[in-house]
């Protein structure tokens, strides 16, 4: 069975959501805490601008926590790439998140960068773990979608005729004709010898009469009686044609005597 094209396709949309859940989110689309503290600068004046940011981007954080620490309503929040001292850069949530996260949780930052008079500070910070953003979802939905094109697929194609063989020039393949059937012999009653099948007569048949083979002439040997055998023994013989025979010695014989026999082979 050939591979389904919606399995194909499937299949795609299920290594494009891996692929991009595990490798282009977190490599290609978020940042960790310090690439974007670097981001901060500070003039003479006192004015934080952050780099490459704008007021109105959106900013998705993906790092550990290194620390935290609860004060006054607001948990302030240390991670690994930046560093867990007073000194570094810290981000701030105006509620409690004990509960949920601790030292060692990976988390998912997402704030937005906006002008603060001169200025530009971070609002609307959230914090949670993964799947968390939409561009989570949207890897996770691509992936539950492609297994299920793919299985669809399968059972789409199992469920469908099989497509004519074609030839060279596209041509559908007849299918091989079947054997013809052989007739069973005829069954015969108990008792009745099967018929035997009778040559064509030919135009000009002769019978033949048999060579009748000549009557085999008698064979005679001379036997003379053996020292130490009786009347009514019997030996056993060869004739000058190679065959072998039993003879009985006739009664009133005696050594040194001779009979003679004769044999029709």
């Amino acid at each position: 069975m050939q591979f389904p094209l919606l399995s194909k396709i499937g299949v795609a949309l299920v290594v494009l959501g891996i692929l991009g859940y595990m490798v282009i989110f977190p490599s290609f689309m978020t940042i960790d805490g310090k690439s974007f503290s670097d981001q901060l600068v500070v003039d003479a004046n006192g004015v934080e601008t952050f780099g490459d940011y704008d007021s109105g981007d959106t900013v998705v954080i993906i790092d550990t926590i290194a620390r935290m620490q609860f004060d006054a309503g607001q948990t302030f929040v240390w991670v690994e790439s930046i560093g867990k001292t007073d000194s570094d850069v810290r981000f701030i949530f105006s509620q409690d998140l004990r509960d949920d996260f601790g030292v060692g949780s990976e988390v998912v930052i997402t704030f937005e960068v906006e002008n603060s008079g001169q200025s530009e500070s971070v609002v609307n910070e959230e914090i949670s773990t993964r799947p968390s953003t939409m561009f989570d979802y949207i890897f996770i939905l691509l992936t539950v979608a492609g297994v299920g094109l793919t299985a669809f697929g399968f059972v789409k194609a199992r469920r469908q005729p099989s497509q004519p063989v074609l030839d060279d020039w596209g041509a559908p393949v007849a299918p091989l004709a079947p054997p013809a059937p052989v007739a069973p012999p005829p069954s015969m009653a108990p008792g009745v010898p099967p018929s035997q099948p009778q040559a064509p007569p030919s135009m000009a048949a002769i019978p033949e009469t048999p060579a009748v083979p000549p009557p085999a002439a008698p064979s005679t040997m001379t036997i003379t009686v053996p020292p130490g055998v009786l009347p009514g023994q019997v030996l056993t013989v060869t004739m000058p044609s190679g065959q072998v025979v039993n003879v009985q010695v006739p009664p009133g014989s005696v050594p040194g005597s001779q009979f003679t026999i004769s044999v029709t082979q």
